[in-house]
């Protein structure tokens, strides 16, 4: 149910940010829901929530048998949640459904799944965590469009289970992401959000991969409830929530992020044990470009 709380208006060095409502997925329940995903896990490393497209099928049969199957990992366990709106199309929506009674991993909201909901679908994730799995020693918020070497994060930046108020990502330092105005533009904001502005004044995260502290989660969402919906994710979720919560850290892992689809490849696959990557992009034109990444990484 959409809130009818009257609209209101954020304020940053007297000028107004934005004016909205605050995100429907605060106050929804869920079209699909799987409760015990978290349940009864003695030692739970990691709960990864995967933004995904309803009809991206393939991408997440793909994600559970490479780096997102918990059986490759000896020490550590991982639990799985893909993350979908709703769709339009009876069949596509018979098929999601059909897809969760065999693994029962996806968590569909009752939003309409598109690329300006995507902080809905955060919400949601925030949500279903904060209800169903505060025994994660910390999370991960990745598109389903990355690979991740959990090898490397259980090794070496395993600190991250220790830390509070803590997110590690691909960090982006205020007044840096510019505010694009173009009609035209895909991540086009209205003259109203924003105003008198040409940057966001927040540091902030990259979506594509973010590492969170097991304590911030709920925090962040209970301070959705109180932060008016803009729709450009990063900004949203890992910018303007973490500038209202004190003592938060961005911790910047820049050099360890690619989105280049050759040089992620180049290397994991070549480089191999000298390759410094935690989070890469496949190329999507290649079908099996995350599969023959994994497979190099698992036989280092």
């Amino acid at each position: 149910m959409q809130r009818t709380a009257k609209i209101q208006k954020l304020q940053y060095k007297r000028k107004t940010i934005l004016q909205s409502k605050y995100p429907t997925a605060l106050t929804q329940s869920y079209k699909i829901n799987n409760k015990a995903i978290c349940k009864n896990i003695t030692k739970l490393s990691c709960i990864v929530m995967v933004y995904s497209s309803p009809n991206h099928y393939e991408r997440r049969e793909v994600l559970r048998k490479t780096f997102l199957n918990t059986t490759f990992y000896m020490q550590e366990t991982i639990r799985v949640i893909f993350l979908l709106g709703e769709v339009y199309n009876s069949s596509l929506q018979h098929a999601i459904e059909q897809e969760n009674l065999v693994f029962h991993d996806i968590i569909q909201g009752k939003f309409i799944d598109s690329y300006r909901n995507l902080t809905l679908k955060g919400v949601l994730g925030f949500k279903w965590i904060s209800e169903n799995c505060r025994n994660a020693e910390f999370a991960a918020k990745i598109d389903d469009d990355v690979i991740v070497n959990f090898f490397k994060i259980f090794r070496y930046f395993s600190f991250i289970k220790s830390k509070r108020r803590y997110l590690m990502c691909d960090k982006v330092k205020p007044n840096v992401y510019p505010i694009q105005r173009n009609a035209s533009d895909k991540w086009n904001v209205h003259n109203d959000e924003f105003k008198r502005m040409i940057r966001y004044p927040y540091t902030s995260c990259l979506g594509p991969a973010v590492f969170i502290s097991r304590d911030l989660i709920p925090i962040l969402y209970t301070t959705a409830s109180m932060s008016p919906f803009f729709w450009i994710e990063d900004i949203y979720l890992f910018g303007i929530l973490p500038s209202k919560i004190p003592g938060l850290v961005h911790h910047g892992i820049n050099q360890n992020v690619s989105y280049n689809y050759q040089y992620t490849a180049d290397c994991f696959v070549k480089q191999r044990k000298e390759c410094g990557l935690i989070v890469g992009m496949p190329d999507p034109r290649d079908n099996n470009a995350t599969v023959k990444i994994w497979n190099s990484l698992i036989h280092l």
